[in-house]
């Protein structure tokens, strides 16, 4: 997995919807695509960017999906339909979309998350009240056995 994006860093949104991108950011969009973009969807109150690569390779994935449910059928349509390819302007900021800050309930303050080969914004509120209580067996039910 590539390591892009290991920032975290607190931002404001524009007027515009406008979020100036991290020089690190910035890099790793030129490094994993040709003119710099990447995608934004929003799921589950949050907006994910992904490479142009990872984000065709997730729609292949949904998309192969045989006799899908009701409701994979409707948030495929609801995620990969309202999603948009941004590639940051020459200062080095992308503009979201007004559904996409909608959707994702964004306001002028957001949280943004590196997390290697993709990243995430979060309204910065709605971030700093994550209840992070032990989720430990949530993890121990799905395999995963972290020391931290």
């Amino acid at each position: 997995m590539e390591k892009l994006f290991k920032k975290s860093i607190a931002r404001s949104l524009d007027a515009k919807g406008r979020l100036m991108l991290p020089p690190e950011y910035r890099e790793g969009l030129a490094i994993g695509s040709e003119q710099g973009s990447c995608w934004i969807a929003c799921s589950d109150g949050r907006l994910v960017a992904k490479l142009p690569q990872d984000w065709d390779a997730f729609v292949e994935t949904l998309n192969s999906i045989r006799n899908p449910t009701r409701k994979i059928i409707q948030w495929r349509a609801k995620v990969v339909g309202s999603a948009e390819e941004l590639v940051p302007d020459s200062q080095g900021r992308i503009r979201i979309p007004q559904h996409l800050i909608q959707a994702a309930g964004l306001g002028k303050e957001v949280m943004l998350l590196g997390m290697y080969n993709k990243f995430e914004i979060w309204d910065l509120e709605t971030f700093n009240n994550i209840d992070t209580d032990d989720v430990s067996q949530d993890l121990v039910d799905r395999g995963v056995n972290l020391d931290i």
